[in-house]
């Protein structure tokens, strides 16, 4: 890996009237994607010292909602794609920050009003987000009233109601139920592919957890259920159409993913090999036996500085 050369390359699209350029030099870049944060955030801190600020007004190059992409990684081979997005700030001074939303930028803003009957979440996504791929498991949802509310607000209601998280991968809109995402298994020996971890050793299985479920049926009646311990952590659900069975089934999965053995915490890594979101890492340790076995990823921050390319994944359930 010493062999490796770092290259970053910045793309700013034609927009607005303006020319479109880029960047191969940049001084940082943070880039924090996680399946359960809705929004893919991006940072990038650009030199003043650009012969692109030279040949177009400064004044006109960055303006909120241009469109940005943004490449990093080591120079053998084709650099991959790291973030896809608009610019939701510019801070100004020397030198420029950008901060970049990803396409949950356009979902935050605008409104929809939605009113259907017997609507599953692949036709509720299709309404609030016009125009992009959608994969997730199509779900009844009942009966839906929104009343000009912004998109994102709608996304907000299915994670508090029905524990569905949803994200965008490029252009594509995910929809899970938990850790239902799927994803390659990436191997990773700490010993070797590990800058540092601060990972908390105390097993989850300890952990208390409630489950409350509340299910409209067809006939207007509601049945109710509550399944774990009695002074833990509450987890709510309102699925709609389900059958007692169906109920213990869910609120069983729930529990055994919130106290699956693992571990709490995070791991940073070397620039190779590349991690998303979404993956499982079969971790494994030379010294810490304790903390093998295969984690889904909740969460990789990237950064690309002088002193190198740097991924921290925060360690999500083990995959059961």
């Amino acid at each position: 890996m010493s062999a490796l050369t770092m290259a970053a390359d910045i793309t700013f699209t034609e927009s607005r009237g303006r020319v479109g350029f880029g960047f191969k030099r940049v001084s940082e870049i943070r880039v924090e994607k996680g399946w359960k944060d809705f929004t893919g955030i991006a940072e990038i801190v650009l030199p003043r010292n650009v012969r692109d600020f030279n040949r177009i007004e400064a004044d006109r190059l960055f303006e909120l909602g241009d469109p940005i992409q943004i490449k990093f990684g080591y120079d053998a081979g084709e650099i991959p794609i790291e973030f896809e997005g608009y610019i939701s700030d510019v801070a100004d001074g020397v030198p420029y920050r950008l901060k970049c939303e990803d396409e949950m930028f356009k979902l935050k803003r605008g409104s929809v009003t939605v009113s259907r009957k017997g609507t599953t979440l692949k036709q509720l996504l299709e309404i609030i987000a016009p125009g992009y791929k959608i994969e997730c498991p199509d779900v009844p949802l009942g009966t839906v009233k929104y009343t000009n509310v912004a998109p994102i607000e709608i996304l907000e209601n299915l994670k508090k109601e029905l524990g569905i998280y949803t994200y965008f991968i490029g252009k594509v809109l995910h929809s899970v139920d938990g850790n239902s995402q799927g994803g390659d298994t990436v191997n990773i020996l700490l010993e070797r592919n590990a800058v540092s971890e601060n990972l908390n050793r105390k097993a989850k299985a300890d952990e208390k957890i409630l489950v409350r479920f509340r299910s409209l049926q067809r006939d207007g009646k509601y049945i109710t259920f509550e399944q774990g311990d009695k002074f833990g952590t509450v987890q709510i659900r309102n699925w709609p159409y389900l059958t007692r069975a169906e109920i213990e089934i869910r609120a069983r999965r729930i529990i055994e993913q919130q106290k699956a053995k693992g571990f709490d915490g995070t791991i940073t890594l070397f620039g190779i090999p590349r991690i998303e979101h979404g993956m499982r890492v079969n971790l494994k340790s030379l010294f810490y036996k304790n903390i093998e076995g295969t984690y889904y990823i909740d969460k990789v921050v990237k950064t690309f500085s002088p002193g190198g390319i740097r991924q921290e994944i925060t360690l999500g359930n083990k995959s059961i």
